[in-house]
């Protein structure tokens, strides 16, 4: 098949205007609070590309002419490079949805509000959406300061004590369990599954399992004045979070979450395939025909989308699917 692309930029399409310009166009979608990015490199012989302002949003897709592109997302034009001979232009941009307000320090407390009403409260200042997935939404936070804080390192903090993200995408302000195979609406994404035949190149690290079998969280109880503990999963070695929680249910949260990810950590996966623009952070992915340990499911955390000379190729990054610990 013929790989292809279209690229709006301020909503024109100029992907005709560029297309015997390109270089190589690169996509890079990541999970977790990580910014999605593009870049553009164009053959600027004679120096006549217009170059485009800084703040110019790009709408993205990529894909094959015969089955059609699909959108890669919506970036903002942050940074161009010129450079010679041979003259060249490299445009470069990050995910439209991160938008500035979000990371102004601010300084606040919150009292008495579910993790929904917090995320609403904040996605609603900033002119997004909430999506909170239904696990998260009810959990009630009785105290806690937002200290010379930005909006998203604080949500970030809060995502993470629960095994979350925290992410503006799509319009929405996601808050939704980290690795779970979302899209930015909050629908299942597709999974893929690739054989061996699919496959460049691949290599998987497989770090030590099961060294911390058990999680310790501290937390304060007002009642008894006194420093109380809650743990997560059993066995020794125990691994203590150093912080203290203002309530057991954070507490409890928290020692969940580092055990999960301690769990999703354990093999690591890099890989080289032909250009799939179904592939997409927080999918999941399924091998086959390569070899035991490898053979399975597995949980993309990055991919690079990469059109250049050389066609159309995705270079992924997973891991050990979550687990859901005991």
């Amino acid at each position: 098949m013929t790989p292809d692309f279209r690229i709006l930029a301020d909503s024109a399409d100029i992907t005709s205007a560029i297309r015997s310009r390109l270089l190589s166009l690169s996509v890079t979608d990541a999970a977790g609070t990580e910014s999605d990015t593009v870049e553009i490199a164009l053959d600027d012989r004679g120096g006549t590309i217009a170059l485009p302002r800084t703040g110019a949003e790009l709408a993205v897709s990529i894909g094959y002419r015969e089955a059609g592109v699909m959108a890669m997302g919506r970036y903002v034009v942050d940074e161009l490079s010129l450079s010679g001979p041979p003259l060249a232009l490299v445009i470069r941009g990050h995910a439209a949805d991160l938008r500035q307000g979000l990371k102004k320090p601010r300084t606040r407390p919150w009292e008495n509000l579910n993790i929904e009403g917090i995320v609403a409260s904040i996605a609603g200042e900033h002119g997004y959406q909430a999506k909170v997935a239904a696990a998260l939404a009810a959990e009630v936070v009785p105290h806690l300061d937002q200290v010379d804080e930005s909006d998203l390192h604080f949500l970030t903090r809060l995502a993470r004590d629960r095994g979350a993200i925290a992410k503006p995408a799509g319009g929405l302000l996601l808050f939704v369990p980290e690795g779970e195979a979302k899209s930015a609406g909050g629908k299942d994404l597709p999974a893929v599954s690739l054989a061996a035949g699919q496959i460049s190149r691949w290599e998987v690290t497989v770090a030590e399992r099961g060294k911390y079998p058990a999680v310790t969280a501290k937390w304060f109880d007002p009642g008894s004045a006194s420093e109380q503990t809650v743990t997560a999963g059993a066995g020794e070695p125990v691994f203590t979070l150093g912080r203290r929680y203002p309530d057991q249910a954070t507490a409890a949260s928290a020692a969940k979450a580092r055990l999960s990810a301690f769990a999703r950590g354990v093999a690591t996966l890099r890989l080289t395939c032909p250009g799939n623009p179904r592939l997409a952070a927080e999918s999941r992915l399924t091998l086959s025909g390569l070899r035991p340990g490898v053979d399975g499911e597995w949980s993309v955390r990055r991919v690079a989308h990469r059109l250049d000379g050389g066609g159309y190729s995705c270079e992924i990054e997973a891991e050990t699917p979550k687990e859901d610990p005991a």
